[in-house]
């Protein structure tokens, strides 16, 4: 069945929904850019967006296996609008049983939530 999504008019004033992209494409902007200073080419990004209003962004390089070993490594750059924060991972896959180990963590930049929080007074 489908299910009635009230109209913006009818939204309460504090009520928080899915972002848009003109209210979070600057954000998004910014992770590409620090991607594109930090991460090896190709570098492709998701976008991921929920009803209350967070947002996650991540790009990522994928370095495959070689010839002689049976370890990829993946390099990501995420930003979640409840973290407010830009960490840069790196992890080891194997391969051959799929295992993932993170090998690195560090905190790369901090972005405030452009989207206004549900206890937050409006204008």
């Amino acid at each position: 069945m489908s299910k009635t999504h009230p109209s913006p008019e009818r939204r309460l004033p504090n009520e928080r929904i899915v972002p848009s992209m003109t209210t979070i494409g600057p954000i998004v902007d910014e992770v590409v850019e620090i991607a594109q200073h930090n991460l090896k080419r190709p570098i492709s990004v998701k976008i991921w967006t929920w009803e209350d209003g967070t947002f996650k962004v991540r790009a990522k390089h994928w370095y495959p296996a070689g010839t002689t070993t049976r370890y990829g490594y993946r390099s990501v750059i995420q930003y979640h609008s409840d973290r407010e924060v830009v960490k840069g991972y790196l992890l080891e896959k194997d391969t051959e049983t799929d295992e993932e180990s993170l090998l690195l963590e560090m905190k790369l930049d901090e972005i405030s939530d452009p989207v206004p929080r549900k206890n937050e007074k409006g204008d």
